[in-house]
């Protein structure tokens, strides 16, 4: 047998910021009752469901006080290491070889453009500017150096550094994942809406009687709640996205964007789409 809240409840899960529109009503209802015990409630509630809503901002894709792109800082290192195999792989050519062999001259002038002042030169720039000298680099390569490109053995080291490019741009194109995991966002979510059917529970606890007092006190504890209930009722009926609100005003809020990350999450924990617990 299930005795959850969930089971004995049938409502509709209400998003972050609806639940905190609908709680803040009735804090202030049992405040004005004395209440006390709801008005504790609605506290812990509100203090979790104001958590909850940062950590779904962040989730999707709020700007974060890290600017770290981990993908962008993989790829640079394979760069870095590409771009140091290429110089090492041109001046192993030189050794053993006599003073006067002109491979030390053709080595000199393949290199000079490629790294004109050094390889460390350009892995120690900025990610954007290291992208820009490698995009130039394998022009030099693949155009007027080709020759010796193919003179000095460079063709796999070359196509690897191209490969290389196209990844970095689209690293550093990308936008920044999430750093936040889904199932926090998931379960934050499901303890609010815990904390939400306890609020019922301990309202039909006080206010229980079928008589006409009994029933008109019931009603405007309940009302804030059963509001936003019929109001996500009214997005499903019309197969409708479910918009969330804005917890001071209860005023639609234009719906938060899906981070890369988490955009196919499972179809039941949909963002901002309420989940539907199991009737009573």
């Amino acid at each position: 047998m299930d005795g959850t809240l969930e089971s004995i409840f049938n409502l509709h899960v209400l998003t972050t910021g609806r639940r905190l529109f609908a709680l803040r009503q009735v804090r202030a209802i049992a405040k004005e009752q004395r209440f006390t015990e709801l008005v504790k409630h609605c506290d812990a509630a509100i203090e979790h469901d104001l958590a909850t809503r940062a950590l779904e901002r962040r989730w999707a894709g709020e700007p974060v006080a890290t600017g770290a792109n981990p993908a962008a800082q993989r790829i640079d290192v394979l760069v870095d290491r590409t771009l140091g195999a290429i110089r090492d792989h041109v001046v192993a050519q030189t050794q053993g070889a006599a003073p006067d062999d002109p491979v030390h001259k053709e080595v000199a002038a393949f290199l000079k453009p490629i790294f004109p002042v050094s390889v460390q030169a350009i892995t120690s720039l900025p990610y954007i500017d290291e992208l820009a000298a490698v995009d130039d680099i394998v022009a030099l390569l693949k155009g007027e150096l080709a020759p010796a490109v193919k003179e000095f053995g460079l063709g796999r080291l070359v196509t690897r550094l191209a490969d290389l490019a196209v990844q970095y741009r689209e690293a550093l194109e990308a936008p920044p994942p999430s750093l936040i995991d889904w199932g926090r966002v998931r379960a934050a979510r499901a303890e609010g809406q815990g904390l939400l059917l306890e609020a019922l529970a301990i309202i039909l606890g006080k206010h229980h009687e079928r008589t006409r007092e009994g029933t008109e006190a019931r009603l405007a504890l309940l009302a804030p709640i059963l509001q936003q209930d019929e109001a996500i009722g009214q997005y499903l009926r019309s197969r409708r996205a479910i918009a969330d609100v804005n917890p001071e005003t209860g005023e639609d809020e234009p719906a938060a964007p899906t981070p890369a990350a988490a955009a196919t999450p499972p179809p039941a924990a949909a963002p901002g789409a309420p989940e539907q617990p199991p009737s009573a």
